[in-house]
């Protein structure tokens, strides 16, 4: 099992950075003040704006540090195994679902990254213990953020830890299906086999090429306008993990948690795993045209009767 504290990287240098801005605003606004005649009601008015402005900041990001503290307190204080979560004292919890839909809006510097978050509440108990959920997942999260993550999550209720989120994903299950996909222009063609094989989806890329460029292979998702490339050349082998090597549990705080964070803990670029309908793809890159794609479904399901049955339950529900 692995351990992930959810927080966002740079917060530290970041909140440094506007300290040392601020002190050095405040230094050249005392120097004009002093200097520059007239103006005096202009350069106090702009530089009461910029100091809310930048304090603002600043209060934003100590408020996610001391967040990001509370969630390592808490995993710090906590056991963790394959088989679930002990507490050294008993807990009110809920458990549920955390959906989440990161996006960005805007352009250029004006660029802004938002998330979507919505926890789907269950049941709710309290105890010392909670077992390792036997609930799949789904992430579909691109380089930058953009995408969808839905997970079982439990958030913690009482104090001083209310609003703790832990998020299970499990390494259960197994990947079903299996075809080929044609493609063919003009003098160009290939066929991409693909199966499932345990946790992986596999699969061999033979192509006959004059004019195309070569041949890739991607996976992805209905609705998602990424695609994950797993393999590309003229004649090739392919294989891609749709699932965690192992079971990972990820403690953050409902108020910070992004898809970002999620992705920079499963994998680098372009994130497509977990349970369900997934799209392969096989793509021919054809110059001066446009490309031509084809594709065929495959699922990921959770295989059941293989959960963890040494790990008591020892909480109630209400």
């Amino acid at each position: 099992m692995r351990l992930v504290v959810l927080s966002e990287r740079g917060s530290a240098l970041a909140l440094a950075f506007m300290v040392v801005f601020m002190a050095v605003f405040l230094a050249m606004f005392g120097f004009m003040l002093l200097n520059v005649p007239g103006g005096s009601v202009f350069i106090l008015g702009f530089s009461a704006f910029f100091m809310a402005t930048m304090l603002f900041g600043v209060y934003a990001l100590l408020r996610k540090r001391r967040e990001y503290r509370r969630a390592q307190n808490f995993a710090e204080m906590v056991s963790f195994s394959d088989s679930g979560v002990s507490f050294q004292e008993g807990r009110e919890f809920e458990i549920g679902r955390l959906e989440m839909r990161g996006y960005w809006v805007g352009s250029g510097r004006n660029r802004s990254y938002h998330v979507e978050r919505k926890f789907i509440p269950g049941e709710k108990g309290v105890g010392s213990s909670i077992p390792f959920p036997s609930e799949g997942f789904r992430v579909t999260v691109a380089g930058d953020g953009t995408g969808e993550v839905s997970v079982p999550a439990v958030r913690i209720r009482d104090e001083p830890y209310k609003g703790i989120l832990l998020l299970f994903f499990t390494d259960e299950g197994a990947v079903r299906g299996s075809g080929t996909i044609t493609l063919a222009v003009d003098e160009d063609s290939a066929q991409v086999s693909f199966r499932g094989d345990g946790k992986f989806i596999t699969g061999s890329v033979y192509s006959e090429l004059r004019k195309a460029r070569g041949v890739k292979v991607t996976i992805g998702a209905e609705g998602f306008s990424h695609e994950r490339v797993i393999g590309r050349g003229r004649s090739f082998e392919f294989r891609k993990r749709m699932l965690p090597k192992e079971k990972v549990v990820m403690v953050g705080t409902y108020g910070t948690v992004t898809p970002k964070m999620v992705l920079s803990s499963l994998g680098d670029g372009t994130v497509v795993m977990g349970h369900g309908e997934f799209i392969i793809r096989g793509i021919l890159d054809v110059p001066l045209r446009p490309d031509v794609r084809a594709g065929e479904t495959f699922t990921v399901e959770l295989e059941g009767g293989k959960e963890e049955k040494e790990f008591e339950e020892e909480w109630s529900v209400f």
